[in-house]
């Protein structure tokens, strides 16, 4: 059941997605699920909703520091982020800002869905803040919260070839799917 939920995600997001077999060589995307309980919660962070325009405007310039490391231009962020705002109509995408009482915002994380399942989208904890533990921290409030309004099954994608996939993997989530890079 978890291998279609995470296939129907992924095909919300990109609707040409094509299945890769298991014994496929090629790199791709894994798609993982979370059904166990949330893990507990080592740091306090809390999630606010990224809604007015000032949210989306320091979210905008958060993520262009974020997309930095990654020789991404900050034109080519504005542009992903246009495509972010626009699936908050479509998919009925949830954005939030992860915040420490100490620091202020330290993250983000999306999250869509139906009925009982949810699909992580746009996790990151922003570069001065790494290595502190927020981003388990920042995990385990978006499981909490996604738990206590029912959701059972949560869903995300990590490239194969990055590290993600293993911090995903070491936090309960479990390959149920492999697709094409959508890169």
């Amino acid at each position: 059941m978890s291998d279609h939920l995470a296939l129907t995600s992924e095909r919300l997001l990109f609707p040409h997605t094509r299945e890769l077999a298991a014994d496929d060589p090629s790199i791709g995307k894994a798609l993982l699920a979370h059904t166990g309980e949330p893990p507990p919660v080592a740091k306090q962070l809390t999630l606010e909703q990224i809604s007015s325009p000032a949210d989306w405007q320091l979210y905008e310039e958060l993520r262009i520091e974020v997309e930095a490391g990654f020789g991404v231009p900050p034109p080519q962020v504005r542009a992903m982020v246009a495509v972010l705002r626009e699936r908050t109509a479509i998919l009925r995408l949830t954005m939030y800002f992860g915040r420490t009482t100490e620091d202020g915002v330290v993250g983000s994380i999306g999250h869509f869905g139906e009925s009982g399942w949810a699909r992580l989208q746009e996790v990151d904890i922003f570069p001065a803040w790494r290595g502190q533990g927020l981003g388990d921290a920042l995990l385990a409030a978006t499981l909490h919260r996604l738990h206590a309004d029912g959701v059972n099954t949560v869903i995300v994608g990590a490239d194969e070839d990055d590290w993600p996939l293993t911090w995903y993997r070491r936090r309960g989530f479990t390959d149920v799917a492999r697709v094409a890079l959508t890169r």
